[in-house]
């Protein structure tokens, strides 16, 4: 496959989801367990997701789906540079300093900054319109996410150097049903990886922190253990930009025309295919809600199994791709092919 430049993924400033990853270069022992002393390194996970609830606190973007494995991490992120836009010069500035304190923080904690240095940032307007944009850009994020890991688990270990393989990877999600299998996919990966048996046992995917506020479990400081999650369920009053009420993630604006209920039904039906390891019709029942996303039913558990290999870089509809490349100056992207079988399904009553 021909080189994509990032560029040609991301248009910076303007609003997108993206499928990010990044997998670690000293295999499966840096977030897991490793096989050939036993140590149990998976304590390395939590701090990727306590790192995440700060980011998304301060970023203008938030976190859909999240999948951290023995030796990858997979993300699913969603910019609202708008939101950015509107954020006075102190919000700004307060933002980026909780995030980049001026020192280095690698014990998990929250180091609010002073008055002092909030107002001493302010004042330099063309690095706060510099940080403004960062703030949307899932470069920075991803950045702000992968160093600190980097540092703390090198210093756990006591050495230096390369933590992750390079730069992280990314595929643009440009449609509600590519979005959902996408999702899919990511919240399915510790079972595909034999790390849990169902969803509700995925402790370290974004479907168990729903599943355990749907129980009503809590966190200390934010209430709901997903409240730092993209609601889910795409409401009517949530369609435009709307900021977070409790500033625990960016948005308040959810991500699928579908109940929670239905998405737990649907992963668990597809986790269940994955581990008996064959293929059975998708139940009568479910096919509306993959019509309804205009997902072909038919095609739907090969695609959430195949879904990095058949869109590398942009996953959606024909008309996207064909849009996306036009854009670009290319002939064709990769995808079209598949998107024309699974994409195209009518929409149901």
């Amino acid at each position: 496959m021909p080189a994509c430049a990032r560029r040609e993924i991301v248009r910076e400033g303007a609003p997108g989801i993206f499928h990010c990853w990044t997998r670690c270069v000293r295999r499966a022992f840096l977030l897991g367990k490793d096989p050939l002393t036993g140590n149990d390194y998976n304590h390395r996970r939590t701090w990727v997701e306590d790192r995440l609830q700060l980011l998304v606190a301060n970023f203008s973007i938030d976190v859909a789906f999240l999948g951290v494995m023995s030796n990858h991490l997979h993300l699913v992120l969603r910019t609202n540079p708008r939101l950015v836009q509107r954020m006075g010069d102190f919000e700004v500035a307060r933002r980026w300093l909780r995030v980049y304190p001026g020192r280095r923080a690698l014990d998990g904690k929250w180091v609010e900054p002073t008055e002092k240095q909030v107002e001493a940032l302010v004042q330099e307007k063309d690095k706060i319109e510099r940080i403004r944009r960062r703030l949307g850009n899932i470069s920075w994020f991803m950045s702000a996410l992968c160093e600190y890991i980097a540092r703390r688990a090198n210093f756990d270990d006591g050495c230096d150097g390369r933590f992750f393989s390079g730069r992280f990877a990314c595929r643009e999600v440009s449609s509600a049903g590519a979005l959902l299998v996408c999702g899919i996919y990511v919240d399915l990966n510790q079972i595909r990886a034999g790390e849990a048996a169902t969803p509700e046992t995925s402790r370290h995917c974004s479907v168990w922190f729903r599943i355990q506020a749907q129980h009503g479990s809590r966190n200390k400081s934010q209430g709901k253990m997903d409240s730092w999650l993209a609601a889910l369920t795409l409401k009517a009053e949530h369609l435009g930009d709307v900021p977070s009420k409790s500033g625990f993630r960016a948005s308040d604006k959810g991500l699928l025309d579908i109940s929670l209920h239905d998405y737990l039904r649907l992963l668990d039906w597809s986790g269940r295919q994955v581990r008996a390891g064959k293929r059975g019709a998708i139940p009568t029942d479910l096919e509306p809600i993959l019509k309804r996303l205009e997902i072909e039913p038919d095609e739907f558990l090969d695609t959430v199994d195949n879904f990095p290999r058949l869109f590398p870089r942009l996953a959606g509809k024909v008309e996207q791709i064909l849009e996306r490349a036009q854009a670009v100056n290319r002939r064709w992207l990769h995808g079209i092919g598949p998107a024309a079988r699974v994409f195209s399904a009518e929409q149901g009553d």
